[in-house]
């Protein structure tokens, strides 16, 4: 655990302020120069990540990092000086990559971590929220309460809980690990714990339900700084970005979204909000 520590300790001393003045005009093609020139921006947002992000079967959004893109466009729409009409595009963690590659989506609203991997294929915005991988266990297997005890392990496919338990799974001195298994989203993996189909369910501890039968690990496996993404190298959308949620983060505004969205706020992202920045997540150990 000493080197999340020290990087919790680095966070608290380095999530300093970004220069991130409007960017010059952006060249034709650009999200930004298309807002500029009347069109609308697509949004991605994750079906099923509550709080942050989640869509119901009639097609509405919800969730906090919603509100905050919602925030982000009413902003750029004052800036630019014309309303920006928005669509909603349901999207996952796996497949919200491809998308911003292919022009499908410009901006994904999720709770994404900002990874060294993942930056290297998409942009991220300033540090929204930071939370840490979690291991969730039913109350009546006590021995899965042990940090090091995971059993069945219950991730979603392409996350960084995914990646912790992969770089665990090898240490069979430390860590004992029986399997790893995808589970479909959250309320999936929820259910499958409850019924004994795997014994931890692995994931962001702030996306772990509230639940009678369901007890969590107070030892976090990594530190996740959450941003926004957007496509790689679409510079001066990403700086407008930054720009309008830096003032929305920075504002009271903040935590009235958050608690509307029934999200408490850890001091990681008190102060995460009072010196935006970028942070990258540290690699799994």
């Amino acid at each position: 655990m000493k080197p999340i520590r020290s990087w919790i300790a680095g966070a608290l001393a380095c999530l300093g302020a970004m220069p991130m003045a409007w960017a010059q005009p952006a060249a034709a093609g650009d999200t930004l120069a298309r807002l500029q020139a009347g069109q609308g921006v697509t949004l991605g947002v994750r079906s099923s990540a509550p709080p942050f992000a989640m869509v119901d079967a009639q097609g509405h959004p919800a969730g906090f990092s919603w509100e905050l893109c919602q925030e982000v466009v009413r902003r750029l729409s004052t800036q630019i000086g014309r309303p920006i009409e928005m669509k909603i595009v349901p999207v996952t963690l796996a497949e919200s990559f491809d998308l911003l590659r292919s022009g499908g989506i410009d901006l994904q609203c999720g709770g994404t971590t900002h990874t060294a991997e993942r930056a290297r294929q998409v942009d991220f915005s300033v540090t929204f929220f930071v939370s840490g991988v979690a291991a969730a266990y039913r109350k009546t297997d006590q021995r899965m309460a042990a940090d090091r005890e995971f059993g069945r392990a219950g991730v979603l496919a392409g996350s960084t809980a995914e990646r912790a338990m992969q770089v665990r799974q090898p240490r069979k001195s430390m860590y004992r690990i029986e399997a790893v298994t995808h589970v479909a989203n959250y309320s999936d993996g929820v259910r499958m714990l409850k019924a004994g189909e795997i014994d931890t369910l692995v994931a962001d501890a702030v996306l772990l339900p509230d639940d009678a039968d369901i007890g969590v690990r107070r030892q976090f496996l990594t530190v996740e700084p959450y941003g926004l993404m957007m496509r790689k190298g679409d510079t001066a959308f990403v700086q407008a970005v930054d720009e309008a949620l830096k003032a929305v983060l920075t504002s009271p505004l903040a935590a009235q979204l958050a608690a509307k969205a029934g999200l408490r706020v850890n001091p990681l992202t008190r102060e995460a909000w009072r010196k935006p920045g970028k942070q990258i997540a540290p690699p799994s150990l």
